[in-house]
């Protein structure tokens, strides 16, 4: 039997909505130059996720008090459990808002200290989440079902590569206000991108190994082939991001490799867009993959891929990686806009927080009744 709650069945994948929307924001502002429109729409979208984060923040920390033993529930299942990082990292997005949008109306002294405090809130998160749920993946005794074995495991090695779109921000800051911290936010940074890197190469190729033996996830997890995207979006962005910050250090006299090497793992992603896609039609023709918060899986990813094109796109100046990124850009706004339409009427209709009661002991209810 199912009850609507919105607190006690609020899914941990939430935050994914205020990543998503958070990472528009960021893409729409880079194109102001080009699109009249880019600026007002950036400061919305960002306004947007910056409130959608203290409205699933708050109902998220009551549930962690009042309602743990859903939150529990939610820690032990196969695939919720892999979304609870969805928070910090969400923190991290409203971090690069702060410093790529509100800056301008912050000041360079107080954004610093905004950002680093998400930074550290994200660091903290990401770990916590990232040890616990890899740890569940090794500890566990029996062995997963292969319809629980999709890319929701790679949320762990993304949320420690997506600690680096705030953590390099925070590290160029703190060149011109805390320059003694530079250097010791850069080896924290290289730590989490080779956590994040050498994780998720090590769980997809679990997660491939179990595709081509087994048949494919059903629809409904169909969006968490999207998580592969950002995985490689990220991989690229911490690669520009932080061979510029090297240079900056002084550690390195020539970031060309490191270009090159963003640029080889960019171009994965076109085949994840591809393959992601002939999967979406596979299960479409045959009935459809029904709508929940797993869309999101879609969004977040390809902003995360849209951002790193960007940067290719400034690197190469080229027809070809401008067009693309224009293109994803494109994309993505309408792909967000269907989805967030779709997850407020799902919100507003109270379908998005249905979920089956934890039964009382039988002890508790007769002392409830008498």
């Amino acid at each position: 039997m199912l009850e609507r709650h919105v607190i006690k069945h609020l899914a941990p994948g939430w935050f994914a909505v205020v990543m998503g929307t958070g990472g528009l924001a960021n893409i729409l502002y880079q194109w102001k130059y080009v699109f009249p429109a880019g600026n007002v729409l950036s400061l919305a979208v960002a306004a947007l996720a910056d409130i959608l984060y203290f409205l699933v923040l708050v109902p998220w920390i009551i549930r962690w008090i009042s309602f743990f033993e859903y939150v529990r529930r939610d820690l032990h299942h196969p695939v919720a459990s892999n979304f609870f990082v969805t928070m910090p990292v969400a923190t991290i997005i409203v971090g690069t808002n702060i410093y790529t949008i509100w800056s301008q109306y912050l000041g360079g002294s107080l954004t610093f200290i905004i950002t680093t405090i998400a930074w550290m809130i994200g660091l903290a998160g990401v770990t916590f989440f990232s040890f616990y749920t890899t740890f569940r993946i090794i500890q566990v005794e029996v062995a997963p079902k292969p319809e629980t074995t999709n890319f929701s495991w790679i949320m762990a090695p993304i949320a420690n590569m997506a600690t680096l779109l705030l953590g390099n921000v925070v590290l160029i800051q703190s060149l011109s206000y805390k320059p003694a911290w530079s250097m010791s936010i850069f080896i924290i940074n290289t730590i989490m991108l080779g956590i994040g890197f050498f994780l998720f190469i090590f769980i997809s190729a679990v997660i491939f190994v179990r595709l081509a033996q087994h048949a494919l996830p059903p629809a409904e997890l169909t969006p968490s082939f999207g998580i592969l995207l950002s995985a490689v979006g990220l991989a690229a962005i911490a690669i520009i991001d932080i061979a510029k910050n090297a240079e900056n250090l002084g550690i390195l006299t020539s970031i060309d490799l490191a270009y090159l090497g963003a640029t080889i793992i960019w171009g994965f992603g076109v085949w994840v867009i591809g393959i992601t896609g002939l999967i979406f039609i596979h299960h479409m023709r045959r009935g459809g993959i029904p709508f929940g918060l797993g869309w999101w899986a879609f969004i977040f990813p390809l902003a995360a891929y849209t951002i790193a094109s960007q940067k290719i796109a400034s690197i190469y100046l080229t027809p070809l990686t401008y067009g693309f990124s224009a293109l994803l850009t494109f994309s993505l706004a309408l792909l967000w806009s269907y989805v967030f339409i779709k997850t407020m009427a799902g919100a507003l209709s109270g379908k998005l927080f249905m979920g089956s009661p934890i039964s009382q002991p039988v002890g508790k209810t007769v002392i409830a009744k008498s």
